[in-house]
């Protein structure tokens, strides 16, 4: 959990840091136009990603080869590589920064391929090193170039130099002490394919929930209005960290108590869980009411500080998402995999429907209404769900699929961003 806790906590510094840099050399314009493309990019390769991490690091049974998960997720990878060169396209004024950010995702899936072989063989140090180098690697090439050259293009050509050099030095090697012979098999297991797909349906829908609001507000306000957008909401992304990292230490014990029918237990834990999650929200909320404008300032600069109230109605989706978060731990510790789709497409739907109502309306503070919404629906569902578990038989589990008792993995339940 430490390992873990460090890893993620400090490549999310690093992520938001990036941001801050962009903002303050180079102002909300680049802001905008580098989180569209991450805006564009991640629902993309998290969808085709298929989560075979989750699937890989669960497979006790060793049912399909560490060969059989890369003959899946090289070419999904190439797909995604396909499919950014054609948003790239209709993106013409953001070219540059979608095309090499859908590059260093890609790069990123084939470490994410070796991070679940090494979840699988309990070496959880690695991937933390792993996500640990390319955080720190990505940012530096990242404020170098853009200093130097001003040119968000080459400064995003970084973040993708990042994770080939991770990929190429770090991972890959350590995945050779743990798998010899042969990497590859053709063609991909159709089984494996059934398996993973709803999965990443999934955790498409959850990236897709987070960036949403996000494209919405290019497409209807212009990239300076998402460049601010979206330096706002990275400020949440912190108690995002620790929300999972409580989460997934209690996760464990969670699943036992549901397993062995302890639902006093399970319903008790699960409360204590969403209890810290409401607490960082409700810190970070009374920080934004409190000392909003200076804290943006400090941050962004100036210009930000305009948007206190905005950051404020941020702050609360936030606490909303700590809670659903929290809850979509329970949800999986109850093994209630099947609920997930149609839950988080009922998610999607509502918060796109909200984009489309509140933003035209009220601008960036519409933005920040929609995601409450969405944050709201999210938690609602997830309530629901629970409470039909802890109801059901002791004995009735849900699996995935028919005859499969698929896994799943906290993040992509949780929602975070």
């Amino acid at each position: 959990m430490l390992w873990t806790v460090a890893g993620q906590g400090i490549y999310s510094a690093a992520q938001w840091l990036m941001v801050i840099i962009l903002a303050r050399s180079g102002g909300a314009v680049d802001v905008g136009l580098y989180s569209l493309g991450l805006a564009l990019t991640a629902p993309l390769f998290l969808l085709l990603g298929l989560q075979l991490r989750a699937v890989q690091a669960t497979d006790a049974q060793h049912r399909f080869e560490f060969r059989d998960y890369a003959a899946l997720r090289v070419p999904s990878m190439i797909l995604g590589l396909g499919v950014t060169a054609a948003l790239a396209w209709l993106y013409p004024h953001a070219s540059g920064p979608v095309w090499w950010l859908g590059v260093a995702k890609a790069l990123e899936g084939g470490s994410d391929l070796v991070y679940g072989l090494m979840q699988q063989r309990e070496r959880l140090d690695w991937i933390a090193q792993s996500t640990l180098l390319r955080g720190l690697l990505g940012l530096a090439l990242l404020a170098g170039v853009y200093q130097l050259t001003g040119d968000l293009t080459l400064a995003a050509m970084g973040v993708a130099a990042a994770g080939l050099i991770t990929l190429l030095l770090f991972d890959v090697p350590r995945a050779r002490r743990l798998v010899t012979g042969h990497w590859w098999t053709w063609p991909p297991s159709s089984t494996l394919l059934r398996l993973a797909l709803p999965l990443g349906v999934v955790i498409g829908l959850v990236s897709l929930g987070t960036n949403l609001p996000r494209l919405f507000v290019e497409r209807l306000l212009g990239g300076e209005a998402l460049g601010i957008y979206a330096a706002l909401s990275y400020v949440t992304v912190a108690g995002s960290v620790f929300v999972v990292a409580l989460g997934t230490a209690l996760t464990t014990r969670l699943s036992q108590m549901f397993a062995r029918g302890d639902r006093a237990g399970f319903m008790r834990l699960t409360l204590m869980l969403m209890a810290g999650a409401g607490g960082v929200g409700l810190l970070l909320t009374l920080l934004s009411a409190v000392a909003g404008a200076p804290l943006l300032s400090l941050l962004y600069g100036p210009a930000y500080a305009e948007h206190a109230r905005t950051f404020f109605w941020l702050t609360l989706a936030g606490a909303a998402g700590y809670l659903s978060s929290s809850l979509g731990f329970a949800v999986t510790a109850a093994r209630r995999f099947r609920e997930q789709l149609p839950l988080f497409a009922g998610v999607t739907a509502v918060l796109a429907l909200a984009c489309w109502w509140f933003i035209p309306r009220f601008g960036l503070l519409g933005a920040a209404a929609a995601t409450l919404t969405g944050a709201i629906t999210q938690l609602l569902g997830s309530w629901l769900i629970v409470g039909q578990a802890l109801a059901a038989p002791a004995a009735e589990q849900s699996a995935p699929f028919p005859d499969e008792s698929g896994p799943s993995s906290p993040d992509s339940l949780s929602g975070a961003p």
